[in-house]
């Protein structure tokens, strides 16, 4: 990080000197990337040791704000750090109390927030922040720390966030993002006709609705609709959707259409009423 500036010339210069707006766009791109990940790592930690520090408290532990702090601090290492973090309290809980009650209270109370920020916050969030997918910031971490250790395991996150900026600047290197970004993988046209293709009209509603937060019906079935119906059209030339299939498409259709109807009833509406706004100006 002291040398960033050097490393950014360096970069400029090995990479840059056919394509200087491409390298320079990466590293932005990059550079916003870490910063949302440190940025969602610090939201993470200080309110895992919060949650710590007031549990610790209500169940009794002494100098329970200390072991907060010390979890937030720890939690900057992942995975392992956690485990650290908990260690002490345990230990503590142990000393401090007769029998199991006091141990198991503070166990229980590690394992479960780990549980919830490691396998649902963290991924999510730091794939939102980042533009990685939950599953890619996973499957990372395993191979990470399989080629490199522990230490893969601390850079697995930043290292993946490489790759990906990597694939999206890099024309060779397209796949990465495809394989561990978080955009969608498919065209909205493609997606609907997978959906209606696999007989699930429910699914394509869904897809459709959160196409018409922001758009008109309109542009949704000149945009998405049609050019998907038109992808069964042209695997119905080749051979290669056969009559129960093109049956299915055309039911998935039908049903997505009936579903929509609400949506097309309120634009007519909505521009009834605009109709009569300008009639009365």
């Amino acid at each position: 990080l002291t040398q960033r500036d050097n490393l950014r010339k360096w970069f400029s210069r090995v990479d840059g000197s056919h394509d200087m707006q491409c390298s320079a766009a990466a590293l932005d791109d990059a550079a916003t990337r870490f910063s949302r990940l440190f940025l969602a790592n610090l939201m993470i930690s200080a309110t895992f040791g919060e949650i710590i520090g007031g549990g610790l408290t209500f169940i009794g532990i002494p100098s329970a704000i200390f072991w907060g702090i010390l979890a937030a601090v720890l939690r900057f290492v992942p995975y392992i750090g956690p485990i650290i973090g908990a260690l002490l309290p345990l230990f503590l809980a142990l000393a401090v109390a007769p029998g199991w009650a006091l141990l198991l209270w503070t166990a229980a109370l590690f394992i479960v927030m780990e549980l919830i920020t490691g396998n649902v916050i963290e991924p999510w969030l730091y794939g939102s922040r980042t533009g990685l997918s939950p599953l890619a910031i996973i499957v990372a971490a395993i191979f990470w720390t399989w080629l490199w250790g522990p230490l893969g395991l601390v850079l697995s996150t930043p290292l993946t966030v490489c790759l990906v900026v990597l694939g999206r600047h890099v024309p060779q290197f397209e796949f990465l993002d495809v394989l561990f970004g978080n955009e969608p993988v498919l065209e909205p046209h493609a997606r609907l006709y997978q959906r209606l293709l696999a007989g699930d009209p429910d699914e394509a509603t869904d897809h459709a609705e959160e196409f018409l937060e922001d758009k008109y019906l309109f542009e949704f079935y000149d945009k998405v609709a049609i050019p998907a119906l038109l992808l069964g059209e042209h695997d119905r030339m080749r051979g290669v959707l056969d009559d129960e299939q093109r049956r299915l498409v055309a039911g998935s259709a039908e049903i997505l259409v009936a579903n929509l109807d609400d949506s097309a009833q309120q634009e007519a509406e909505e521009d009834a009423r605009a109709r009569e706004r300008d009639a009365h100006l």
